[in-house]
């Protein structure tokens, strides 16, 4: 993928208005405990949605068959639905360690009685956690086209099957 596609994707650019709109609406000193709160809600999505991914990348990689394969990379398509997958487990992955690293550190903050941390923490922890759901739901839908595909490849493939059948 390249950077400008990346940067111009429709879901870096609603995870940074988003941000932006944390980053307006949060003061510059964030109380420690309700960061933590909020940092662990994070964790478990971000947990939850990379495990469920993770597993979905594995069944679509291991369900095509080398017929399937050729017919989508004729175009490139194929390389691109595995690159657009190999990114966003790439962002939730990061956003799961940020959010752990964030998570760790103002625990030990709050064990320190210190009450505030600054809003960057939070704008940063935003913008990785919508992201990573953002570019989920992206290759979600990639997904379900590539079943599509599958789907009118395999009734082709049928066709033809039963063509040579009757030809022959």
């Amino acid at each position: 993928m390249k950077l400008k596609d990346i940067l111009w994707s429709w879901d870096f650019m609603v995870a940074v208005i988003c941000t932006l709109g944390v980053g307006f609406i949060a003061p510059y000193r964030v109380n420690n405990a309700f960061a933590k709160d909020i940092y662990g809600v994070g964790i478990s999505v971000l947990s939850i949605v990379f495990s469920v991914y993770f597993a979905a990348l594995a069944i679509i990689i291991s369900s095509s068959d080398d017929s399937f394969i050729m017919f989508l990379e004729e175009e490139g398509d194929y390389t691109a639905l595995i690159s657009s997958f190999k990114f966003s487990l790439s962002i939730l992955f990061f956003a799961l360690l940020y959010s752990l690293i964030i998570f760790s550190v103002t625990s030990a903050w709050i064990v320190q009685e210190c009450k505030m941390q600054s809003f960057w923490y939070l704008v940063g922890f935003s913008l990785l956690f919508l992201w990573g759901l953002f570019a989920a739901f992206n290759a979600t839908r990639d997904s379900i086209m590539y079943a599509q595909y599958r789907a009118r490849f395999l009734k082709i493939k049928k066709q033809n099957l039963k063509k040579d059948i009757t030809n022959d």
